[in-house]
């Protein structure tokens, strides 16, 4: 199976997928499926941001592509954009690029701002937002705004994500579809990060329990210091 058909391969459940993307699950699950709300005492739909090619099914899986696109939207929100400009926007791109998940392209990447400039001209971004995406509409701005928010540390092959580097490519620690059953592990290697982090918490948690593990599994303390950084950060998050 190729890496492309790897990225759309359901691997997460969605409360870990939120975990790796810096959400909290109840507002990835709101994104993905939609909710219901009252509005002046009328019953309305807000329909899903990104919603996945798949549906959803019952055992709440998402693809590499769809974790990453829970990042994309979340960086997106975090400057000031709101949901409907942000479903607006990946319903045009969807269309522009043909894709399900077009955010995470390597096209949106290179001209991604395009989407913006377009429903700007086309009147369909709200007036309290029109200032945000003037701004964002100009090139050294969308770079400011995408690229720390997925493509920084995401290797592509071909216009898709292969490999992601959750704490910076300068680090072990990486995310594949296609390694490790998609979990978080050292590059290079299929051991992963929660192992290693359980591994030396069970030893007393200190430099000797990281150098044992790191023997244990033949890799340097260094990379055992990443793996427990990486997932200190996410089960902070899970306890928050």
């Amino acid at each position: 199976m190729s890496v492309a058909a790897k990225t759309r391969e359901p691997l997460y459940p969605v409360a870990y997928a939120a975990t790796l993307a810096g959400l909290d699950p109840k507002t990835a699950h709101r994104w993905l499926r939609g909710y219901d709300f009252v509005h002046k005492g009328q019953q309305r739909r807000s329909e899903p941001v990104v919603p996945p090619p798949h549906g959803l099914p019952a055992n709440d899986l998402l693809s590499f592509e769809e974790l990453l696109t829970l990042r994309m939207v979340r960086g997106f929100r975090q400057h000031g954009l709101g949901l409907p400009t942000i479903k607006r926007a990946a319903k045009a791109a969807a269309t522009r690029y043909g894709m399900a998940n077009p955010f995470v392209s390597k096209a949106f990447r290179t001209d991604g701002r395009q989407v913006f400039v377009e429903l700007e001209q086309q009147g369909a971004i709200r007036g309290d937002e029109k200032v945000l995406v003037h701004a964002l509409t100009g090139q050294q701005q969308f770079v400011r705004v995408v690229e720390p928010s997925l493509f920084k540390d995401v290797v592509f092959v071909g216009d898709v994500p292969g490999e992601w580097f959750p704490i910076g490519q300068d680090h072990a620690v990486v995310v594949r579809p296609d390694r490790a059953l998609g979990a978080p592990h050292i590059t290079g290697t299929g051991v992963r990060t929660d192992v290693l982090a359980d591994t030396v918490q069970a030893e007393g948690g200190d430099e000797a329990a990281e150098l044992a593990a790191a023997s244990w599994y033949g890799l340097t303390r260094e990379q055992v210091r990443d793996a427990i950084v990486a997932e200190t950060e996410w089960r902070s998050r899970k306890a928050a």
